[in-house]
């Protein structure tokens, strides 16, 4: 790439001390000519030492930039104020929490070299450890919290499917949707001013309804899993789940604004299926191991209180078949759900990793559940 094209690297920030000079340090490793980019960190209203720590740097490398954005409602607030002072030619997203390997930017901007139809560009999301004893960093690391390949099943890269039929796992904001985390991606000036060279201004979802608009204006996606940043994870279980419940209250939104009026059933069984019924408001209900273990759960608990307080013991005995099965459903789901826990390490927090596992689920489908009231859409999915 003999005649390299000048990017811009915006970062939204907020009360981010523990993690910022790490990750200011990663990102002044990042190998590409300092003439050629710039660095825009959007502070959101911090209130401990993040300015502090950004200004140290500012007065080293004079390409690091400051927005101050005080009355920031959400990450896309704050990214909307440095989108109006970006100068690249393409402009990178990541976080005050990430970790961007040495190739980064030369990485990302392989693919919009090779096809000019491409409009964003996302990479890999790895872990970054910054306490060996830290239970929560050690869950994200091992469960692959963020990964893209894992969430989307494409590890070895490549486009990113269109967006067919506007059905509700297509956009919003699941495994099923396709969409770049702003943790790590580009997007081409081009792509960005065809949208508006902004965020919706809702408190939430703005990453994915900023790849659907991408999508839905005829550019593509697509993923380069060899540009790498790695991610400093939050550093409690509480802070975790109040992340995953942000995530679930965002869906129902994406759904109002972009899902055809359906209800569809998605089975994440056998690479994924579903089947939709017209609706008066979009909804997806998602079919997974955490509902059906729940589902069975309680279906063998109500089943067996009917049965004995209509017909007493012996009726209890006479239906065992039935709540047989019912139990084996329940044990089997459970087992399945709880299977990826038993391979972390150590097993000493083998009840710490499990409790997390669940937890997270159920805040993000608390979160899903609030959202569903909030933007008047159905979202079940854990």
């Amino acid at each position: 790439m003999a005649d390299k094209p000048f990017i811009t690297v915006i970062l939204p920030v907020r009360n981010a001390e523990r993690t910022i000079d790490t990750t200011i340090q990663y990102l002044l490793n990042v190998e590409y000519p300092r003439d050629k980019w710039e660095i825009i960190f959007a502070d959101g209203g911090s209130t401990d030492k993040t300015i502090e720590i950004i200004k140290k740097w500012q007065e080293k490398y004079d390409f690091i930039k400051i927005v101050n954005v005080p009355d920031s409602k959400s990450p896309g607030h704050a990214r909307n104020a440095a989108l109006k002072i970006a100068k690249g030619e393409y402009i990178f997203f990541t976080d005050g929490d990430c970790a961007p390997h040495r190739d980064w930017i030369e990485k990302m901007l392989e693919p919009f070299m090779k096809d000019p139809e491409i409009g964003m560009v996302g990479g890999e999301i790895y872990t970054l450890r910054t306490d060996a004893n830290n239970e929560t960093e050690a869950y994200c690391e091992q469960s692959l919290f963020l990964t893209i390949g894992n969430r989307v099943g494409m590890k070895n890269g490549g486009y990113y499917p269109s967006i067919k039929k506007d059905l509700p796992h297509e956009v919003n904001g699941s495994q099923t949707c396709p969409f770049f985390a702003t943790a790590n991606c580009a997007v081409s000036r081009k792509a960005a001013e065809a949208i508006g060279m902004e965020f919706w201004h809702e408190s939430t979802g703005e990453d994915v309804d900023f790849n659907l608009r991408i999508l839905k204006k005829g550019f593509k996606l697509f993923f380069q899993p060899s540009a790498i940043v790695d991610h400093m994870h939050r550093a409690t279980p509480q802070q975790f789940f109040k992340q995953l419940w942000g995530y679930g209250y965002g869906h129902p939104l994406l759904l109002k604004k972009h899902a055809k009026n359906v209800l569809e059933f998605y089975f994440n069984y056998f690479g994924g299926f579903s089947f939709s019924i017209p609706f008066f408001i979009p909804g997806i209900i998602y079919i997974s191991d955490f509902l059906l273990m729940h589902l069975f759960f309680f279906a063998a608990v109500i089943t067996a209180a009917v049965i004995f307080f209509t017909g007493g013991l012996t009726a209890i005995i006479s239906a065992k078949v039935t709540i047989i099965i019912l139990v084996t459903l329940w044990l089997f789901f459970t087992i399945k759900f709880f299977l990826p826990v038993f391979k972390m390490k150590p097993k000493s927090k083998l009840f710490k990793f499990m409790w997390i596992h669940y937890m997270s689920k159920w805040n993000f489908i608390k979160g899903g559940i609030v959202g569903m009231f909030k933007f008047g859409a159905i979202n079940i999915e854990g």
